[in-house]
């Protein structure tokens, strides 16, 4: 399988990947851990695309205060529609990101950064860039953690039905319990 192949077959991960953000959303509002990192809070915000990976013309579009909880995409889940970009807010460690994640890609735009301390202009380029590959890194970090989590049995016999739950009936899974299926792979009973 050639490398474009590879790519196509696995593109439906990133509507996955952001799905399972908004999950997460609902069951921790907005905290989520990462193991070696620490907790990363997440908000989707502002719009939200949603297509269905087989036929990328049918698309839902939806902007407002806060797009995730409208009809129009509870609709466009039901009917098997992925998310395909969406606003996100992420807050770590005191700094607030505001950007478009592109589903497919994992491509970011729109990148708001956090407010510079910097004074000087070349100090200024050196955070600005220090902040950019910050957001760049914390993407990864989610989606790390997610694909760690998407491989790992626990999707198949409880995340994947859980979340099959949460679209269908709006049934939110206990959080200890995602919790402990969130954890690092060997931990052992032990939050990382």
């Amino acid at each position: 399988m050639d490398l474009v192949d590879r790519i196509e077959t696995t593109r439906f991960l990133g509507g996955e990947f952001v799905l399972w953000l908004w999950f997460s959303r609902d069951v921790t509002d907005g905290d989520i851990f990462i193991p070696n990192l620490g907790t990363i809070d997440v908000t989707l915000i502002s719009q939200i695309t949603l297509s269905d990976p087989l036929a990328d013309q049918e698309r839902v579009s939806i902007r407002g205060l806060d797009p995730l909880s409208s009809p129009e995409a509870d609709q466009a889940l039901q009917i098997g529609k992925l998310p395909r970009k969406v606003g996100l807010r992420l807050i770590f460690e005191q700094s607030e990101w505001v950007l478009t994640i592109d589903a497919w890609t994992l491509a970011l735009t729109g990148i708001k950064l956090p407010a510079l301390l910097s004074e000087g202009e070349e100090e200024h380029f050196h955070e600005r860039m220090r902040l950019f590959e910050q957001v760049h890194d914390l993407v990864q970090a989610l989606y790390g953690h997610f694909l760690g989590v998407r491989l790992s049995p626990a999707w198949e016999s409880e995340l994947g039905p859980a979340m099959a739950s949460w679209l269908k009936a709006g049934e939110v899974m206990p959080q200890k319990r995602y919790d402990a299926l969130h954890r690092r792979p060997g931990s052992r009973g032990k939050k990382g």
